[in-house]
């Protein structure tokens, strides 16, 4: 699996699937499955805790992202218990010993008790207890009422709480279950939730090549749009001769430049499974785009150089954000437009991280 920001972004369960489509810096994480039938669906879960922001005008708590997505298999999945238990079972490696829970109270005599106790043959946490007993045993109403989750079914309209008693929707057709679990701070006190987000690495990229830095320049943007491009199965070729889907090589070429040149800088990410903000700061000229380099049909009488003259910002994330807007009018005298208020700025803040769409007409070549 290719993991992105605490989700799942690719899975790669096949061995026709395309490797020329990692890069070195991406993580991938391997998952060993028991051999069951490919038919059950694939239950992925990602993991949220409450994040609660300090300060004056802080805003509402709201829940993030953390630790490396589990999943399993479940064979005849029917209702929110066998979703719970599985779980619960893929947890077990990370529950924290019972003397470090206990050793977290304060209290001395409560502490010497449960040590005492810990030492006595066959005493357990209830949840290693469930792990044992599976979702039949009769154990199985007790231990819920220590593990403190809450599970949601993720679709495209939005979520569902998962109950323990309720049937799943399910279908023949049903592939890939995507489940958020919402962490209580009971449970992150239980887990080892540091081990669930560095998991060990067998290959470290850095040891070989710089650290990625979240930067990159235009140029290396239009290259990168310019250049060939493998296409994945999920998205191949309809060839007009065969009648059949191919996987082939895309390529875009520039043939002619406009007067206005308006360039849409990638700033979301969509993928099977999530939906992501792209924040890389993007190094735009200013006063001198020249893309000689980049047209394959030359025109000695038309310039190639551009320079700029508005940009759009977006600020926030997919679920809601605001925009501004800087232009030139005229001379190197910037403004930035922000709803009703207008002010002037530097031309040194003219590049950010929010910069969306950007605005270049045709000079003459420097």
């Amino acid at each position: 699996m290719q993991i992105y920001k605490n989700q799942i972004f690719r899975l790669l369960d096949g061995p026709s699937d395309s490797v020329a489509l990692i890069r070195d810096d991406d993580k991938l994480v391997a998952y060993r499955l028991p051999k069951v039938s490919e038919t059950c669906p694939l239950v992925v879960f990602s993991h949220q805790q409450l994040e609660r922001p300090y300060g004056f005008g802080a805003m509402a708590p709201n829940w993030k992202l953390f630790g490396v997505p589990l999943i399993a298999r479940i064979e005849n999945l029917s209702s929110g218990s066998e979703i719970h238990y599985q779980f619960l079972k893929l947890l077990r490696p990370f529950l924290m010993p019972v003397e470090d829970v206990v050793n977290d109270y304060d209290g001395d005599e409560t502490r010497n008790t449960v040590n005492e106790n810990s030492k006595v043959e066959g005493i357990v946490s209830p949840l290693v207890s469930y792990c044992d007993a599976g979702p039949d045993s009769g154990e199985e109403n007790d231990v819920h009422l220590n593990a403190d989750f809450k599970f949601y079914l993720v679709d495209k309209p939005g979520s569902s709480e998962i109950k323990m008693n309720d049937p799943v929707p399910i279908s023949s057709l049903t592939k890939n279950l995507d489940v958020t679990v919402h962490w209580s701070d009971k449970m992150i006190e239980k887990y080892d939730t540091c081990l669930l987000s560095s998991l060990p690495e067998v290959f470290k990229p850095q040891l070989f090549a710089k650290r990625h830095e979240e930067s990159i320049s235009l140029y290396k943007c239009l290259e990168g749009f310019l250049q060939e491009e493998p296409l994945g199965l999920d998205d191949m070729w309809y060839c007009p001769r065969c009648k059949k889907h191919q996987q082939a090589i895309k390529k875009l070429d520039l043939w002619r430049l406009p007067e206005i040149l308006v360039i849409h800088l990638k700033r979301f990410s969509y993928s099977r499974f999530f939906k992501n903000k792209l924040e890389t700061y993007v190094d735009f000229p200013i006063h001198d785009l020249n893309l000689s380099n980049y047209i394959s049909h030359i025109d000695n009488q038309l310039s190639n150089c551009y320079q700029l003259y508005a940009v759009t910002n977006h600020y926030g994330g997919m679920g809601g954000g605001h925009y501004t807007a800087f232009i030139d009018h005229g001379h190197g005298r910037w403004y930035e437009f922000d709803d009703d208020r207008v002010f002037p700025i530097s031309e040194d803040r003219i590049k950010s991280s929010a910069a969306y769409v950007l605005f270049y007409r045709r000079v003459r070549e420097m």
